[in-house]
This record gives structure tokens, C-alpha cells and sequence, in this order.
């Protein structure tokens, strides 16, 4: 195993120079081996409106700020003969652009298609990683009173903690700006601490300790069966499919997770693996689970990337009922948690097994229940996802609404899936989720997937002409 080193590099006239952490690794080698894909930035669109117009050029003051707290932000990266390194920039933060379409006939929809655009600018401007900005920012003026800013970036540099935190921040600098307040101090850590920590537990014995609990967890190795299309290309369009658990459903699904002594995410990944039980038959379920992967001081205080992605294995009968099932998921994460920090990217050199890569693919669960709704001097913002990586064929995304319902999504690879497809397998997933956590308590197995109109037309299309 490698340990990696404690210690930075070296200093240069750029200033302190670091080596990548190991979370930053994982993400500059996918990049190279998708050179091409618009998929390693990630991102978020905040979207303020009030009573009040909104002072557009205090918001640029406040997001500038915002990227001179936060060391990672700033950072560049060049390859040199003993692998990529990086430091913080010390140049003048740009002022970010600010695109006016209140003309439009619909604004919103203007803005959607900026922020779309946006997107995939910025994913073009980043995915060489060397010698570059890897953040970028846009404000949108939809009206006096509703203003959008992007904050996108390389995947390097942040990632969803990261987001909420930036968010955050920039709402505290934009608040004591009109209020004309102190500016409360920022917490952000340096950079360098943030690389310390990693470089700390990679020379620790804990750092062993995980790395044979995942060989031990995953051997043998689970079936992964064949559900992906294979494509070696990375997607160039997709197809999305939405719906919203409003917030009564939300109520329910909590007071059956306090009844049974669970917490309602344990409930919804019950729901989910019972999902994948059903679709492909598999009573030895696997997916993939982001985890936060902060566990020291200096780590839950620093923007920057950290996130792990791991495998959750967990047994599933067309018999079990749900509360049973994620009692059953629930221990599953609490062991996840205890070796987060082993890089899931690693799984394939440290299982030495063929397929080992597919674990982390395909199938997994973005569930961000943090709260994205912040105080810009009383206008409410709300931190809408944008850009969350590479589509996944059967990738759930979980997202709170401002009305405390749930967003659930799957984004897939428009050239191997069309929109009814799509379609269904988010009503079958939402079906499962509702009805396993009904006071009936059905098992897995006897729960209907398919919507009674859409079955009796299957029926019909089977059943030979007399």
C-alpha cells in the first residue's frame, strides 16, 4: 500500500506546492481516462428572491470574498516528471459576469438555458486540469427581486460539502454588506492543513485497517450482472426523469422510520435496494453510496474534494419487509462510516478481481439531506445541484425541496434509454418507496411495479389474437 508522504513538496515562487490528495487523484485519473467527458464539473445554481431587490453588486463583492476564503478555489495543477501537483493562486479573483435576461419573454427559462450552457462551458474550459482556473461563477438577473449565481467547477477542487459550505459563506458576506454589519470571520481552514490530513491518515495504521475490511467485505465478489450499456464513450446527451415525494409522503416516511427505529434515509435506501432486488433479480444487492469522508477538524471546515464513493452490500428476499430490510441497511452503513476513508477508486487494485470497477457504477443513491435554503439579508436563497458527475443507468438522486417534500431523479444516457423508460422505472421506485412503508407492510415481493393502466396494455400485447 501506498502511504503517500506527509510533507509538501516544495515552495516556488507560485508559492507552497502540494501533491494531490488521494481523494483529488481518484478525479484526475478519471479525467485522463475520459479525457472528452463534461462530467467531472460539478456544481450548483443558488437561486435568491425577496421582497426586496437584490443588490447585484454587493452579491459580486460577496462571491469574490467567497473565493478568496476558500484556498481551493484558486488552486492550479501541472503535471511535472513525479505526477501532477498544485498551488493556491495568489491572483485578483475575477469578478464574476452578470447576465441580465428580465427582457426575456420567460426569464426562467432564459436562465435555465444559461445555467445549461454554463455548465458545459466551464466543463470545457476544466477538463485539461492543467495550467487553468478550475471554478467559475455567473450572476443572472431574472428580475429586481429574483437573482441566480452558478458556482461550478472541476471536480479537483470541491464537491457537494463543499458547495453548501461556499453557499453559506457567501450569504454571510452578502448579509453583513447590506446590513452594513461586521463581517463575521471565516471559518475555512488553509489548504494546507486539508492536504496534511490526508497525508496523516494515509501513513496511519487505520489507513491498513480500512483497506482490509473492504477485501475482506467484498470477497468474494458480489454478482454485478449486466444492466449498463457498455459504451466506452461518455454520454453527449441524456434523459431525465423527476418527481416529488411531497411533504405529507416526507411526514409519513419519517414517523414509519421513528416507528421502527431507523433514520428515513436508512428507510429510502431500504426502498432502493428493494428496488434493485426487484428489476434484476439479485438477492445479493450492491450499490454505490457517496460518502462525506471528513473526519478530522481541519477536513469539515476546508472547501475542497473529499467525497468517497463506496459500495453498500446488503442481502434482499422477495420476503423481507422493509422495516427488516433497513435494520438490515442501516448496520451496512453504520460499518460504511467506520472505513469511509478507504477510496472506493482503489477497489479494483486491492481486490485484484476483474469487474471489481463495476461495483462503483451503474447503480448507487446521491442522497444530500443537508439543508440548501439560506438567508441573503431576507431574501431566501435555495442551492439547487446542476452538475452532479456522470449519468448512471440506475443512479437515484434525493434531493429536499424548500417545502420540505423530497426530489427524487434518475438521469440516464439518452443513447441507450428513451424518456418512457426512463419514466417508469421512477414510478416503480417511487411505488416501492411509498408502498413498503405503508401501515400494511407489504413484502418486497408483492409490491406492483407497474401502474394498472400500463400492465393491462402489456397483458394485452402478449396475449395472442383468437
Amino acid at each position: 500500500m501506498s502511504t503517500g508522504h506527509a510533507r509538501t513538496v516544495t515552495s516556488t515562487s507560485a508559492g507552497t506546492v502540494f501533491e494531490l490528495t488521494s481523494a483529488q487523484l481518484g478525479i484526475w485519473n478519471a479525467q485522463r481516462l475520459e479525457p472528452e467527458s463534461p462530467y467531472y464539473v460539478v456544481g450548483d445554481v443558488v437561486q435568491i428572491r425577496g421582497p426586496e431587490p437584490v443588490d447585484v453588486a454587493r452579491l459580486a463583492e460577496a462571491m469574490v470574498g467567497t473565493v478568496g476564503d476558500a484556498e481551493s478555489l484558486r488552486l492550479r495543477v501541472v503535471e511535472t516528471p513525479d505526477g501532477p501537483r498544485q498551488w493556491v493562486c495568489a491572483d485578483p479573483v475575477s469578478v464574476p459576469p452578470v447576465v441580465d435576461v428580465s427582457g426575456d419573454a420567460d426569464p426562467v427559462a432564459a436562465a435555465e438555458a444559461l445555467v445549461r450552457r454554463e455548465r458545459f462551458a466551464t466543463a470545457e474550459a476544466c477538463r485539461a486540469m492543467v495550467d487553468r482556473p478550475l471554478y467559475s461563477q455567473t450572476i443572472i438577473r431574472l428580475s429586481e427581486c429574483e437573482v441566480w449565481y452558478t458556482q461550478l467547477g472541476h471536480h479537483l477542487v470541491f464537491d457537494g460539502y463543499s458547495a453548501a459550505m461556499l453557499a453559506r459563506r457567501t450569504a454571510a458576506r452578502y448579509t453583513a454588506a447590506v446590513r452594513d454589519e461586521p463581517l463575521p470571520p471565516s471559518s475555512f481552514s488553509t489548504f494546507a492543513e486539508f492536504v496534511r490530513a490526508d497525508r496523516e491518515y494515509l501513513a496511519s495504521d487505520r489507513a491498513e485497517r480500512d483497506r482490509a475490511y473492504w477485501v475482506d467485505r467484498l470477497t468474494p465478489l458480489p454478482e454485478i450482472g449486466e444492466w449498463t450499456s457498455g459504451r466506452a464513450e461518455p454520454p453527449t446527451a441524456t434523459v431525465s426523469a423527476r418527481t416529488v415525494l411531497p411533504p405529507e409522503e416526507v411526514a409519513a416516511l419519517r414517523a414509519f422510520s421513528d416507528e421502527v427505529k431507523v433514520t428515513w434515509g436508512d428507510a429510502l435506501l431500504a426502498s432502493y435496494a428493494a428496488f434493485l432486488h426487484r428489476v434484476l433479480g439479485h438477492t445479493d444487492v450492491v450499490f454505490a453510496l457517496p460518502l462525506m469522508c471528513r473526519t478530522s477538524a481541519a477536513e469539515l471546515r476546508t472547501p475542497g474534494m473529499a467525497v468517497n464513493v463506496l459500495p453498500l452490500r446488503v442481502d434482499v428476499h422477495s420476503g423481507d419487509r422493509v422495516d427488516v430490510l433497513a435494520h438490515r441497511v442501516a448496520e451496512a452503513m453504520r460499518e460504511m462510516r467506520a472505513h469511509q476513508r478507504y477510496r472506493g477508486e482503489n477497489l479494483t487494485r486491492d481486490l485484484a478481481v476483474p469487474g471489481a470497477g463495476a461495483l462503483l457504477h451503474g447503480r448507487g443513491v446521491n442522497l444530500k439531506a443537508f439543508d440548501l435554503t439560506l438567508d441573503f439579508a431576507g431574501a431566501t436563497g435555495v442551492m439547487r445541484n446542476v452538475a452532479g458527475g456522470p449519468p448512471e443507468d440506475m443512479g437515484l438522486s434525493v434531493l429536499p425541496t424548500r417545502d420540505g417534500g423530497l426530489l427524487l431523479g434518475f438521469e440516464v444516457d439518452a443513447a441507450t434509454h428513451d424518456q418512457e423508460s426512463v419514466d417508469e422505472r421512477l414510478a416503480a421506485m417511487r411505488r416501492l418507496l411509498t408502498d413498503l412503508c405503508a401501515p400494511a407492510r407489504p413484502a418486497v415481493g408483492q409490491v406492483e411495479l407497474l401502474a394498472p393502466q400500463r400492465r393491462r396494455s402489456l397483458l394485452d400485447a402478449w396475449t395472442p389474437a383468437r
